[in-house]
């Protein structure tokens, strides 16, 4: 049986011992009455106060017991079971029928504590999603660029504030715009993905950098305010492959996924290497799903691009909690809001947005693309995390991380 809020109890509990203290009274003032009656001595102490007071604070006890056990219950297997069994009832309508789905993960203090998989993966041969299913990330790929960036800058290749135009000439046209201005999205870059040439075949980065370098005019001056920036995070991969002299595919591979432990993570360029376990991403249509899978942006990779696991996102979260990848420094400022040259500050670090829930510190990102929908909550104060990844264009992951926090971390969680 599922146990009582704890809310209700507490509640309980107060109310017996208001009833104590209005029973001691009465039973104080009964007992005096009776002392003093013509009769003699009272034919029974059952009302005396000091039994009443026993009776009571056994009563007061036992409710504090039940709110305790039920603590203990909620941190304890079943407890655990319970409120996996809750997010379960979350996902259910999307185990109905032949559909896709999602993968979704709980972790607490390095334990799994819910990882299952709704839906399908493939819907045309019927493959169920699961734990190594490998998912297109969308923008949650940004965290794993800025983590390359991060690598480089604490080996001493660059500093953040180093004009993004020193490694890449081809940007000299935006006076003044930094490493850490793309990290932020206050460069001021203008978009490209409408005037792109994707006609003539799939353009690259090197496509990009070379039509950013053409339009050489900024949307604003750098550090003004904060606009999110694609074309910022794709400049980030030229940027890498300038200086690290690896194709940016095998700087994250070698650098990043291999030393967190991501042995399923890849980036999927214009050279479309093959993702084990893929997932292929849909729409609706109708009153079913068709594949929305391919894009001729795809070859352009740093603001997207990283196909990943749910298990190599536990690896992630835990790396992220060690000097694995980069020191504790370099991590403060990568969770650390932005500040604007007017001194004000934004909601967003290197790849992260920062922001609150209910009082706790959380850092999150969430990613579109085709028909992947993804979103990484992190608590990293009280060790927790939530991971939803898609391949539905009609879901909403965001929408479940706050009841998923409510399940574990709310008046009833450990």
């Amino acid at each position: 049986m599922w146990p009582l809020p704890p809310l209700f109890l507490r509640v309980m509990a107060v109310n017996v011992i208001i009833q104590v203290r209005k029973r001691l009274h009465a039973a104080g003032t009964e007992y005096m009455n009776n002392r003093h009656a013509r009769s003699g001595t009272p034919r029974s102490n059952r009302n005396s106060p000091r039994l009443v007071a026993f009776r009571f604070c056994v009563a007061a006890f036992s409710v504090w017991a039940a709110l305790s056990a039920c603590g203990t219950e909620r941190n304890s297997a079943s407890g655990v079971a319970a409120q996996s069994a809750e997010v379960d009832a979350l996902f259910a309508p999307l185990t109905q029928g032949i559909q896709p789905g999602a993968a979704v993960m709980v972790i607490r203090d390095g334990d799994i504590l819910h990882q299952s998989g709704y839906g399908y993966a493939d819907l045309e041969r019927r493959i169920l999603i699961g734990a190594d299913s490998a998912f297109r990330l969308a923008s949650v790929s940004k965290q794993f660029t800025a983590m390359a960036i991060m690598v480089l800058a604490e080996s001493g290749e660059f500093a953040y504030d180093d004009p993004v135009s020193r490694y890449l000439p081809q940007l000299t046209p935006y006076e003044g715009v930094t490493i850490r201005h793309l990290l932020t999205h206050t460069g001021g870059l203008p978009e490209y993905y409408d005037v792109i040439d994707s006609v003539s075949g799939r353009p690259t980065n090197a496509d990009a950098l070379s039509l950013l370098g053409q339009m050489a005019h900024a949307d604003f001056v750098p550090g003004e305010r904060y606009e999110y920036s694609n074309p910022g995070y794709d400049m980030l991969a030229p940027l890498v492959e300038a200086v690290s002299g690896m194709e940016f595919a095998d700087f994250m591979r070698d650098r990043v996924f291999v030393p967190a432990g991501m042995q399923h993570s890849l980036i999927y360029d214009h050279t479309g290497p093959v993702v084990a376990e893929r997932v292929f991403g849909y729409k609706p249509d109708g009153d079913g799903y068709v594949l929305n899978d391919d894009d001729p942006l795809n070859g352009i990779v740093g603001s997207g691009g990283v196909y990943s696991t749910l298990k190599d996102f536990y690896q992630w979260d835990q790396a992220l909690y060690s000097e694995r990848l980069v020191g504790s420094a370099a991590l403060e400022q990568a969770f650390t809001p932005a500040v604007l040259n007017s001194g004000d500050t934004c909601d967003y670090g290197f790849g992260w947005r920062i922001d609150n829930y209910e009082g706790r510190r959380r850092l999150r990102h969430g990613g579109s693309w085709v028909g992947f929908r993804t979103h990484i909550a992190r608590y990293p104060d009280d060790r927790f995390a939530i991971v939803i990844l898609s391949n539905r264009a009609d879901f909403r992951p965001e929408d479940y991380v706050d009841p998923i926090t409510d399940i574990y971390l709310g008046d009833g969680g450990p």
